[in-house]
């Protein structure tokens, strides 16, 4: 199975830099390596400390278009430049699930994460993210790769 874990955890608001694109489903993949790339290029030259793994946020899912941020979170807050806006992850509670193995499969720890909601007696509040853990580049057999799927919750 792929879910490896849920907890519940509070966590501190997270100051971020992102790019919001409109994206058809298929082209996901290559809009997330693309932004990433424009982040973190950004990032190294502007001199900022990064304070952990890329993420997505889904702020919206629909039949075809999906509206995702791909974002790069900081130690501290950073102007936006360009397509880059300045950000924060909320604070609070939070569902996390711990996925193992390809991306293909994230859809399992999503299910799993929500059937742990509703079980739990909690609600999501907000749109939900992945952390990509595992650098695919480092570790290039996807059975190794670690996502953390993440559903803000109502306090």
């Amino acid at each position: 199975m792929p879910t490896l874990s849920i907890t519940r955890e509070e966590r501190a608001a997270q100051p971020v830099l992102l790019i919001r694109r409109k994206v058809a489903r298929a082209d996901l993949q290559g809009m997330l390596a693309e932004a990433f790339g424009k982040l973190f290029a950004h990032g190294h030259k502007a001199g900022l400390a990064i304070a952990g793994a890329p993420l997505a946020r889904y702020v919206s899912t629909g039949s075809d278009v999906w509206t995702v941020e791909a974002a790069m979170p900081l130690a501290q807050p950073a102007a936006g430049e360009g397509e880059m806006e300045a950000a924060v992850l909320p604070a609070g509670p939070l569902a996390v699930g711990l996925h193992g193995g390809p991306y293909e499969t994230l859809c399992e720890t999503y299910e799993a994460l929500e059937r742990w909601i509703e079980a739990n007696g909690h609600r999501a509040s907000g749109p939900p993210w992945e952390s990509y853990v595992t650098d695919p580049g480092a570790h290039p057999d996807p059975a190794d790769w670690r996502t953390e799927v993440c559903f803000p919750l109502e306090a």
